[in-house]
């Protein structure tokens, strides 16, 4: 009988210890699987952004090549003037002076990040570095922005275009140069006709000194404006580059 009951004790002891190695070894496999899952969430999530990433490349550059051009349309109009200290009334001055009215909005390419961010997943990120470096690329990114658009609406707006408008506009020029637009609206809409008296009003503003001035110093700091966007738009970009070549090697 104590044989028989050693012998039991020892099954069943064994029995247990089979017991506790296959759960310990299912929830090692458990964690393992688990463990996949949560990396292959996190690369599909490090994808996406580094495919947001390359079509945020493509906005930078986009609003590199507006800002050049804004930069370019100053440049030529501060250059004439320059010459003999007289602007050159023709087509070619309300062209350009014009087309400084017009600014290019900065657009981010985040909806991955967003994602991340308001949905509270930002934690599927195991890797602190990468984690790190993409909050502070999009938190950088998102100053570039205000600063764009804050720009644009108060000192481009309303410093430039109200310059410029205080001085004479003339539409007949803005008029020859898209006339081919404007024909595509409806009949009843037609293209305003100033007068030649009006036209010579606007340019006796223009070329009186104090309106020069005036003129030429919104003309500068427009140029200037896009500088300090252009260059803005360089250090994103290599930024973004940068990060682009860090994710890619996870």
């Amino acid at each position: 009988m104590e044989n028989k009951t050693g012998k039991y004790f020892k099954c069943a002891i064994g029995e247990i210890v089979l017991v506790v190695i296959g759960i310990l070894i299912a929830l090692q496999i458990n964690n393992w699987n688990q463990s996949q899952k949560e990396k292959q969430i996190e690369t599909q999530y490090l994808n996406n952004i580094v495919r947001d990433l390359n079509e945020q490349l493509n906005s930078i550059d986009i609003q590199m090549q507006m800002e050049q051009s804004y930069y370019e349309a100053a440049s030529y109009l501060i250059e004439d003037y320059n010459k003999d200290h007289m602007f050159t009334l023709d087509s070619i001055f309300y062209k350009r002076a014009s087309f400084l009215t017009y600014r290019k909005t900065f657009v981010i390419t985040d909806p991955t990040y967003t994602d991340l961010i308001s949905s509270g997943k930002i934690s599927n990120l195991k890797n602190q570095v990468n984690k790190d470096q993409i909050l502070n690329y999009y938190q950088e990114l998102e100053r570039i922005e205000k600063i764009i658009q804050n720009n644009n609406s108060l000192l481009i707006d309303q410093h430039y275009i109200e310059a410029f408008l205080k001085f004479g506009y003339n539409y007949v020029n803005l008029f020859e140069e898209y006339g081919e637009s404007f024909s595509k609206f409806p009949g009843h809409l037609t293209i305003p006709n100033y007068e030649t008296d009006i036209q010579e009003i606007s340019k006796s503003i223009i070329l009186k000194d104090e309106s020069k001035l005036a003129l030429l110093n919104a003309i500068t700091f427009r140029q200037i404006l896009a500088l300090v966007h252009y260059e803005h738009m360089i250090n994103a970009k290599s930024d973004t580059k940068s990060l682009i070549e860090k994710l890619e090697q996870e």
